[in-house]
């Protein structure tokens, strides 16, 4: 049964309430004893307890997330779903699919997104992608367009049809893109809990576990190049996320200019923090954008929207000094809100001005094929 099913959600419903009804019925039934039947009432009121603890957690897991997309990244195994990819020019595979750049098979997640597995053919990971298109993307006077793109990252732990989820972000497009603020870009969120439970893999590539790097900078682009009509030019190309995701954000960009030129990072933090990176002082450095862009002669060319709420601790002042080691500001720019703490109301509040930022980055590198 799926950990965010309404099934699972609707049956941890049913036992609590029937925790409860034993409660009631049995508190002054239970046989035996004082102490078998002080034992079975403070049994019966901890089960009741925690089948409501896990039942607000499924709620809050399904709402506010989801945190965790399946068992396997709750409990931090590796029973991923088969692979559903379509390679071209061959046949339906399974778990034994090999990797692939090549063209997938999207299902319908909700309304306007679209949802794939896949291997990926350099990193090897086993991950999820959800892609919104925007409605011009079928229209035919945009049949020779190649769009651009903002790649959405979650937070750790997180899945990525949180964008699609809580964050909203199809619709603050759809909201912008009528009013004219924005054109239209592709979005794509793919998978960055690639380790599963609340193991946080920094988005780097760390040796003896998973490429998230390689995953999220060469795989997932080429993938939606490969079934999309995307833009080639990094410059039509963005990259966004929140918490743990908007430090990937920047540090992705940082690394990897030939494929993102514009990242936004809401309410992240600009130095590497996952154990697995930090233990090792080589992979540390490598994976920190702020010693990396302030030792860097010349700087990439890239910019930041640096985003963060003045009640959330350490970002603001986290986004400062990433600006301030830019020898050219450019389009970068610092962004804050006076209140709120580190969560999605504060984020979604800042989608506006972020995709407005974003798009007037990489826009206008949609070309005609």
């Amino acid at each position: 049964m799926s950990l965010t099913g309404t099934p699972f959600f609707v049956l941890t419903v049913i036992v609590t309430l029937g925790a409860l009804t034993a409660l009631y019925v049995f508190w002054n039934r239970i046989p035996g004893p004082r102490s078998l039947r002080m034992g079975g009432r403070l049994g019966l009121a901890l089960f009741s307890q925690l089948t409501a603890v896990i039942a607000v957690l499924v709620y809050v897991n399904n709402s506010m997330g989801p945190f965790y997309e399946s068992w396997s990244d709750l409990l931090g195994g590796s029973g991923a779903p088969p692979v559903t990819t379509s390679v071209a020019g061959g046949g339906q595979n399974g778990h034994d699919a090999p990797r692939t750049d090549g063209k997938l098979n999207f299902t319908q997640y909700s309304a306007g997104v679209m949802k794939a597995h896949v291997i990926g053919a350099h990193s090897g990971v086993d991950g999820s992608l959800y892609v919104w298109l925007p409605p011009q993307y079928r229209d035919p006077a945009y049949a020779q367009t190649a769009f651009p793109v903002v790649e959405l990252l979650p937070g750790t732990p997180g899945t990525p049809q949180a964008w699609f989820g809580t964050m909203h972000v199809q619709q603050e497009m759809q909201k912008l893109m009528a009013t004219g603020k924005v054109k239209p870009m592709i979005m794509v969120s793919a998978k960055l809990n690639t380790m599963g439970g609340n193991t946080d893999a920094g988005c780097a590539d760390v040796p003896g576990a998973a490429r998230t790097g390689t995953w999220l900078a060469k795989d997932v682009p080429a993938l939606i190049r490969a079934n999309f009509r995307a833009t080639k030019d990094p410059s039509g190309w963005g990259i966004m996320g929140y918490s743990a995701g908007a430090y990937c954000a920047v540090n992705l960009t940082v690394q990897h200019p030939d494929t993102f030129r514009s990242a936004v990072s809401l309410s992240g933090y600009t130095t590497p923090e996952s154990p697995l990176v930090t233990r090792d002082p080589a992979l540390a450095r490598a994976n920190n954008p702020y010693l990396r862009l302030k030792l860097a002669n010349p700087q990439p060319p890239v910019s930041f929207l640096m985003a963060g709420s003045m009640q959330d601790q350490g970002t603001v002042p986290s986004a400062r000094a990433l600006l301030g080691v830019l020898k050219q500001q450019g389009a970068s720019r610092l962004l804050t809100v006076q209140t709120g703490g580190h969560t999605p109301d504060v984020w979604r509040a800042m989608l506006p001005d972020a995709l407005t930022w974003l798009s007037a980055r990489t826009a206008s590198q949609g070309v005609s094929s």
